[in-house]
């Protein structure tokens, strides 16, 4: 095995390590290759999904998307056997080759002809294709060339099935946070470390409230320590081996609202936690709903005035600005300016979306 193909072995095996993607200039020197094309063909109606090019214009793969859109296809590709490296120059049967409509929508823009075509990985539903090519003037490629790229093959195949696997579990875990987000209890899931790994969507909300429980630099935090304190304690308990599997703390807040009631519940470790250790779930419960959120939320989240929050509470509750400052006793022209402020605030324009704005963030003011 020559050194050059010994080293581009050597940078598969290391995209291999690290699950990167199909490290295409490796197999480019590995056979002294101008460009390469690597692309999936569906099996079912042979269309190509993603094309990856390197050393070569992007168009390239556009144009192969589109030429398999009007089936354009060369038929050979699907008799090429996985790990099997062909030299298209080698199909006898494809002497018009040249004249095709692919050759010439494809391939001939480039001005490429030379090339080894193999087909590393095949799955149910797709095939996947490597070509790499060599400029017209140069000299065609050798049995030894082929040789080399086969012998790249297997560590290619074992790339693009990480790339598939990473996918999956991406769109797992997509799926899994869009179920999170929409629950209406307020989740989070702390590591094995005692740092917040995720927090779904009313969870979020509740935390930039910073009411009884906030989170900095990764680490949650109570509204006093003996509370910090009291609820780490229950989630190390949950944690540990041996321990309940769900433990309860209250937790107070500043703004006087009734406490915080958190159930901390065990997440076992699983596949989808490489490094093995157990999680913590908090289901974070308030005796006032979210959707029922006072005045002293919406001033929190837009730091408003006392002032501001009683003129925006009124206005949400359907008073027009002449009755609020008529409760409020003072004059209209004051009312006006306090709501300018609140208006600045909250990067609002009119009273109706004054109102949009501080609902779609905390509910309904009641």
């Amino acid at each position: 095995m020559s050194t050059r193909v010994a080293s581009s072995i050597g940078k598969l095996d290391d995209a291999i390590a690290c699950a990167a993607a199909v490290p295409l200039e490796a197999l480019r020197e590995a056979v002294s290759a101008s460009y390469t094309l690597l692309f999936d063909e569906s099996v079912h109606d042979r269309r190509v999904g993603q094309a990856v090019v390197d050393g070569v214009d992007q168009g390239y793969g556009l144009r192969l998307q589109s030429a398999a859109a009007e089936r354009m296809l060369p038929g050979w590709l699907r008799q090429l056997d996985e790990g099997h490296v062909a030299d298209r120059a080698a199909f006898v049967r494809d002497r018009d080759f040249d004249h095709s409509a692919f050759f010439n929508y494809v391939i001939r823009p480039e001005g490429r002809f030379h090339c080894l075509i193999a087909t590393p990985y095949v799955t149910p539903t797709k095939r996947y294709h490597l070509v790499v090519g060599r400029p017209q003037g140069k000299a065609e490629f050798s049995q030894a060339d082929a040789c080399a790229l086969r012998s790249m093959l297997p560590f290619v195949a074992r790339l693009i099935r990480l790339a598939n696997e990473a996918a999956a579990a991406r769109s797992t875990a997509d799926g899994l946070v869009s179920a999170f987000d929409s629950l209406s209890d307020n989740v989070i899931i702390l590591s094995h470390r005692g740092k917040v790994e995720f927090a779904n969507a009313g969870a979020r909300r509740l935390l930039a409230l910073r009411d009884g429980l906030s989170v900095e630099h990764t680490t949650l935090r109570c509204a006093d320590v003996a509370s910090t304190l009291l609820l780490n304690r229950a989630a190390v308990a949950v944690q540990s081996l041996g321990g309940p599997e769900e433990r309860s703390v209250r937790l107070p807040r500043p703004s006087g609202r009734a406490p915080l009631h958190v159930r901390v519940r065990r997440v076992v470790a699983g596949s989808l936690m490489p490094d093995g250790g157990h999680r913590a779930m908090l289901l974070v419960e308030q005796t006032t709903p979210d959707h029922a959120v006072e005045g002293w939320s919406a001033g929190k989240l837009y730091g408003l005035t006392g002032r501001e929050i009683d003129i925006a509470v009124l206005l949400a509750r359907g008073q027009d600005l002449r009755s609020v400052a008529v409760t409020l006793g003072m004059s209209y022209q004051t009312a006006r300016s306090h709501l300018r402020s609140v208006f600045a605030k909250t990067d609002t324009h009119r009273q109706s979306d004054l109102i949009r704005s501080i609902l779609s963030t905390t509910g309904r003011l009641a």
